[in-house]
């Protein structure tokens, strides 16, 4: 549990204190001091800078050592940054430093060299009482106001002090201490040298009016990457706020204290890739990739390519980057030019290549590929060597990678970054993974970790979990959201029966399998046992599911279809092969929409000859065709401009395409009737289009937005609609995710990781 009262004391004068918090302590008050005592040359601990985030009230002992005491001083500072009350004791008569004039002069205090011990005692447990301590015998209602008000003031009330509360005092800390590594003639402070085996701890609060894109003011479906990144030098954080739909990225230099500036702001920036010499940042800008100039903030465009997902600007003179949905990894010179392909992996949905980290010399690269399903905490990190193309498994799993030069492979997994000994020359892992940061934000679903490191080691990151894991809900037209009671899981594409009464909904673990739920009682049953299984689909009669399955030894996919209540193999649709998924059936049933490749194609008599035809593809990429409930008409998705957009297309016209929505829209389900078009648009919107089936001209009509919720996007059509279409089935945050206030800082990760694994 932690202490209320923080002690703040030299060690020359512990035994006098000890005496005062021993009688605290036996009247019941928690309080919290340092033992041993605070040496000057000593780092903060982590416990010492977390007890005094922890306490209400910090109490400084104040005499003519502590007051020279480097580490009490910025105790007492830190404790005002955080909105403390400061209670001094003077152990003697002393005058109050000038770096501490701010923090002490005026406010109330306690003189312990003209009180008796009684009283003495008295006054502090009534002073900390009226501050919120839980004293007993003392009612806090009932005190007497002191004469003169306790120090709780708040630096940002201060007329002209444009510091936000904290940041000031923890970027003067880290920038002492990484004073040496940033060069130049900026900073000539000797960073102190840790003699613990812990890496040291820090946080930075963001300004009150500071929306995070993460957790839950980041209002997408998915992530777009990591929200915050640190300079290969560690002087540099970088950040990305939203404000309006407007995304803006930030930058603060570490060793000026600088508390952020903004770089750039666009509709839809995402991706920071630090130069190697840490004078650019390179970002991702729709379908583009941009740097900017950390001095100049002049702007300029490194390449065009479609749906960029992540990257890593290395220092062989590349900027290496994953793009199309995550199937390709390309690299392209960091000054322009034609990329270079590096690899394309399949076209199945969900099977996306992770960040690439490119170790130094062009040793190759560290990426999670596809693994045996759709939850990325078991993807497995690879090594790609640059000459050959060929891949080496490393025998662990998860998103993010990265490698500390002193010989750690660093990786985020549920909601945790894990470590483990790396050998790059036999490109081996020496030990198991361990957790080494809990609690950090992060989406398996989409391949994205809030976190960040930098080559002398330290370690930036934001709070949080993964935020793939949900739970099935109902979800009402006005937003009204009620949990069915499933467990939080991390679910994938789910299917409701024709009549609504029973759910097929793909669960992933190391493996997927598909599940059958009755929707009355909530009980389920696993159809699929071998192999890995997903995306299911009913029959129009509600008898069978048609799925993919693959082997676990092998990468295909084939198409398949099982009869829910008997017993025997299931039926072969489509042979295995890459990128393939059931999304529809025809009216007729004689007729079956599948993803192909990222292009749309219709298997015709799939239960008896089934053959294969593309109806849409080649220029851009589709995917979830969905025949309407005439069958002359199909919705799909299309990153034609750049951003996704649901269409719909005419099976009798082909030539004509008609938007629906504004952009970055998808996910297009008909109405019973088809007389109308449900989708979702912008941060996740559900909408509903009029639709007119008949029309010669353009059918879309009236678009009503029906409501927003966060909920959890996945691979395929993320939502399903009830056939009384009352209510839409969502895979929703079983708790509401924690909002993002903070910056957390790990300096020297590498004494940790030495202690964990006694290297």
């Amino acid at each position: 549990m932690s202490a209320e009262v923080f002690v703040s004391y030299s060690n020359q004068d512990h035994a006098e204190v000890s005496k005062i918090v021993d009688r605290l302590r036996k009247a019941d008050v928690s309080v919290w001091m340092d033992e041993g005592g605070i040496d000057a040359a000593t780092l903060w601990s982590e416990a010492i800078v977390e007890a005094i985030n922890d306490c209400k009230v910090l109490v400084m002992m104040v005499s003519r050592h502590s007051t020279d005491s480097t580490n009490v001083v910025k105790e007492v500072m830190l404790a005002s940054e955080s909105s403390k009350t400061i209670l001094p004791v003077y152990l003697e008569p002393a005058e109050i430093p000038t770096r501490l004039k701010y923090q002490l002069t005026g406010i109330q205090h306690s003189e312990a060299f003209a009180l008796t011990q009684d009283e003495l005692l008295d006054e502090l447990l009534r002073g900390l009482a009226k501050n919120g301590v839980k004293v007993p015998g003392y009612d806090s209602t009932k005190l007497a106001t002191p004469t003169s008000a306790g120090h709780k003031r708040k630096r940002w009330q201060q007329a002209g002090l444009k510091v936000p509360v904290l940041i000031g005092l923890v970027l003067f800390v880290i920038g002492l201490l990484i004073g040496t590594q940033t060069g130049g003639n900026r900073r000539t402070v000797q960073a102190p040298v840790s003699t613990t085996s812990h890496a040291t701890r820090l946080s930075i609060h963001f300004p009150e009016n500071v929306k995070i894109l993460a957790g839950p003011d980041n209002p997408y479906l998915g992530s777009l990457g990591s929200a915050v990144g640190i300079s290969p030098n560690g002087q540099y954080v970088a950040y990305y706020s939203i404000t309006n739909e407007i995304h803006a990225l930030h930058l603060m230099d570490l060793s000026r204290f600088e508390t952020g500036k903004v770089l750039v702001e666009s509709d839809f920036l995402h991706g920071i890739l630090f130069s190697p010499d840490n004078r650019w940042i390179g970002y991702l800008d729709k379908e583009k990739i941009k740097k900017i100039s950390i001095e100049t903030g002049e702007i300029s465009t490194v390449v065009e390519t479609r749906v960029p997902n992540n990257g890593h600007w290395a220092d062989d003179g590349y900027i290496y980057y994953t793009h199309s949905l995550g199937r390709k990894l390309s690299r392209v010179k960091d000054i322009g030019g034609s990329p270079e392909l590096l690899h394309e992996g399949p076209h199945q949905e969900g099977a996306t290549l992770g960040k690439p980290f490119v170790l130094s010399g062009g040793r190759g690269v560290l990426l999670a590929l596809p693994g045996k399903g759709i939850n990325r905490n078991y993807a497995p990190i690879k090594h790609m060597d640059l000459k050959t193309k060929q891949f080496k498994d490393l025998g662990v799993s998860g998103i993010w990678p990265y490698f500390h030069e002193a010989g750690y492979l660093l990786f985020a997994k549920n909601g945790n970054i894990w470590a483990a000994p790396f050998d790059l020359d036999t490109l081996s892992v020496g030990a198991d993974p361990v957790p080494v940061i809990k609690g950090v934000g992060m989406y398996a679903h989409w391949e994205a970790a809030h976190y960040s490191l930098s080559t002398t080691g330290t370690i930036v990151y934001l709070e949080g979990r993964d935020e793939s894991l949900g739970v099935p809900a109902w979800v009402n037209f006005e937003g009204e959201i009620e949990q069915t009671g499933m467990p939080e899981k991390f679910y994938g594409i789910s299917d409701l029966s024709p009549d609504g009464k029973k759910l097929a909904i793909q669960i992933a673990a190391e493996k997927d399998d598909i599940w059958i739920y009755d929707t009355e009682t909530w009980s389920g049953a696993k159809l699929t046992t071998d192999g890995s299984n997903g995306w299911p689909i009913w029959s129009k009669d509600g008898e069978s599911v048609v799925y993919v399955s693959r082997t676990l030894k092998e990468e295909a996919w084939g198409l398949y279809s099982k009869k829910i209540n008997a017993i025997g193999e299931p039926q072969m649709i489509w042979e295995p092969s890459e990128g393939v998924m059931a999304t529809s059936w025809h009216p007729t049933e004689e007729k079956l929409a599948m993803n192909y490749e990222s292009d749309i194609w219709f298997i015709n008599n799939p239960y008896t000859m089934p053959k294969g035809a593309k109806f849409a593809g080649e220029k851009h990429l589709e995917w979830v065709g969905m025949f309407s409930p005439n069958g002359n008409w199909i919705a799909y998705d299309i990153d034609q401009s750049g951003v996704y957009r649901q269409v719909v297309q005419s099976l009798n016209n082909t030539n004509q395409l008609y938007h629906v929505g504004s952009k970055n829209s998808g996910n297009g389900i008909w109405s019973s009737t088809g007389d109308a078009l449900y989708f979702v648009q912008g941060y996740g919107t559900i909408a509903r289009a009029a639709f007119d089936p008949e029309s010669e001209r353009n059918p879309v009509g009236e678009i009503e937005e029906l409501f927003y919720v966060r909920w959890i996007d996945n691979p395929g059509s993320s939502y399903d609609i009830h056939p009384t279409e009352e209510k839409i089935l969502l895979i929703v945050p079983k708790t509401p995710f924690k909002k993002v206030r903070e910056i957390r800082v790990l300096l020297n990760i590498e004494n940790e990781l030495r202690g964990l694994f006694q290297k």
